[in-house]
């Protein structure tokens, strides 16, 4: 698509204070992106592209937000703009999986495909315009039943639960071609507003003691591990840890039967993993877990909506030697006491009371960071409705490093095929990589241990 003046864009509405938070921060480059791949299943030879292009063209008939682009990004007032068409083959690209052919796994070189791309921001240049979400297809010659997707999204536009929206989407979509060869490729935009921003649907309350804790970079205490203070550039660093059908089944089960949440539970394993493999100087760990909100949001948001309503709480530990169920149930514990606030005290509804949203960013660079790590559970695909011609079978969510945030991020979701994956992500310079695999080794070990007990 050529560039087009944004005077001569259509204006949809003024960005809410989360999708400018997004915004901004990307615009500094200070975090780029999320990302959700699903693989699919295919009949053996069947061509992708003419039914990903017609389940796309319907997607973004269907949903406004998927033509939106962030205007006057850096100014205090950024605003929605309609893009007029989308040409497919610009935003979707295809890749084949050579890993085989050097040696590596099929999973080593997914990984790596993932890390490039959360390593690329959504720009506007002079020459043209695109949408702030791509996608990459990663197909291999010697496994032709199935494929990879990678849907690479900006945070402004949708939280995770709308990109598993999207991805059931495709698949239902993508299961009614007709298996022709005509390919769709330049999709004209439907001229619909966007739904409402997060805080034009609900009030983000806020306690004059909770404003007054967000308005000063916060210092953690000595012993609390946060890593390397905040700065930029940010390159990401992206690993992936699978856990088994039976390991994720019997976890779930036992979290269960302890009266706790998987949630809970991974964000205690990871916690005392970290703790594994940390210098016994630190004794304390602050960290973050993020929840939706959509719980809280009546029409027109819907439980598959595209949009952005997520928010974060926070969440310390002590040094544990490993895992407990009596943690796990105190994290669960501390997230529903959150959560029955309804949104209120949460750092998203702080934003309201930030005047100049570059500066306030910007303020924190060069300061320590809050936190050691973050998780994100988007928890379980739905199950198929069955017959699709494409399937989605496992899925992997993951997200881009953060200048100004944990440490480490974990992202964590669960396939069709019953199999647990976290996305592990930390920027380079701030945690090294040989100890992101020592805490997947513990974390893996931990698991095992858990899920061998009778």
């Amino acid at each position: 698509m050529e560039a087009v003046p944004a005077s001569d864009l259509v204006p949809l509405r003024p960005l809410g204070n989360l999708e400018k938070y997004s915004t901004t921060r990307s615009h500094l480059g200070i975090y780029l992106n999320v990302g959700l791949t699903a693989r699919y299943k295919r009949p053996s030879g069947a061509p992708v592209k003419p039914a990903l292009f017609r389940a796309l063209s319907i997607l973004i008939s269907k949903h406004p937000i998927l033509s939106a682009i962030p205007a006057a990004i850096e100014t205090p007032n950024p605003y929605w703009v309609r893009l007029p068409q989308i040409t497919l083959c610009e935003v979707v690209k295809f890749d084949e999986d050579n890993a085989y052919s050097r040696g590596s796994s099929a999973r080593e070189y997914l990984d790596d495909v993932i890390e490039e791309q959360h390593n690329r921001p959504f720009e506007r240049s002079l020459s043209q315009i695109l949408p702030f979400w791509r996608i990459c297809v990663v197909e291999r010659s010697e496994l032709p039943i199935d494929f990879d997707l990678v849907f690479i999204f900006h945070h402004s536009l949708m939280d995770t639960k709308s990109a598993m929206s999207f991805h059931e989407e495709l698949e239902r979509y993508m299961a009614e071609d007709d298996g022709s060869d005509l390919v769709i490729d330049v999709v004209e935009t439907p001229p619909m507003p966007l739904l409402p921003s997060l805080e034009e649907l609900y009030t983000l309350a806020v306690s004059e003691e909770f404003a007054g804790s967000q308005e000063m970079p916060s210092m953690p205490v000595p012993d609390s591990w946060t890593a390397a203070p905040q700065t930029v550039p940010v390159k990401t660093c992206f690993s992936s840890l699978w856990l088994s059908t039976a390991q994720s089944r019997k976890l779930k089960n036992m979290s269960r039967k302890e009266k706790t949440s998987v949630t809970a539970a991974l964000q205690t394993l990871i916690a005392a993993s970290l703790f594994s493999v940390l210098p016994l100087r630190y004794h304390t760990l602050q960290t973050e877990c993020a929840v939706s909100l959509r719980r809280f949001l009546q029409d027109p948001v819907t439980g598959t909506s595209l949009g952005c309503y997520v928010g974060t709480l926070s969440i310390p530990y002590s040094r544990i030697p490993s895992f407990t169920w009596s943690e796990a149930r105190r994290t669960k514990e501390i997230i529903e006491q959150v959560i029955a606030k309804k949104g209120g005290d949460m750092p998203v509804g702080y934003l309201q009371h930030v005047p100049n949203m570059h500066q306030w960013m910007l303020r924190k660079l060069g300061h320590t960071r809050a936190s050691g790590f973050e998780l994100s559970n988007v928890g379980r695909v739905s199950d198929p409705q069955g017959g699709y011609r494409f399937e989605i079978q496992g899925m992997l969510f993951s997200q881009s490093s953060s200048a100004c945030s944990a440490a480490i991020k974990v992202s964590a979701v669960t396939g069709r095929d019953g199999r647990s994956v976290l996305g592990f992500t930390w920027q380079e310079g701030i945690v090294e990589s040989d100890m992101i695999e020592q805490i997947k080794e513990a974390l893996q070990a931990q698991v095992e241990g858990l899920t061998m007990e009778r």
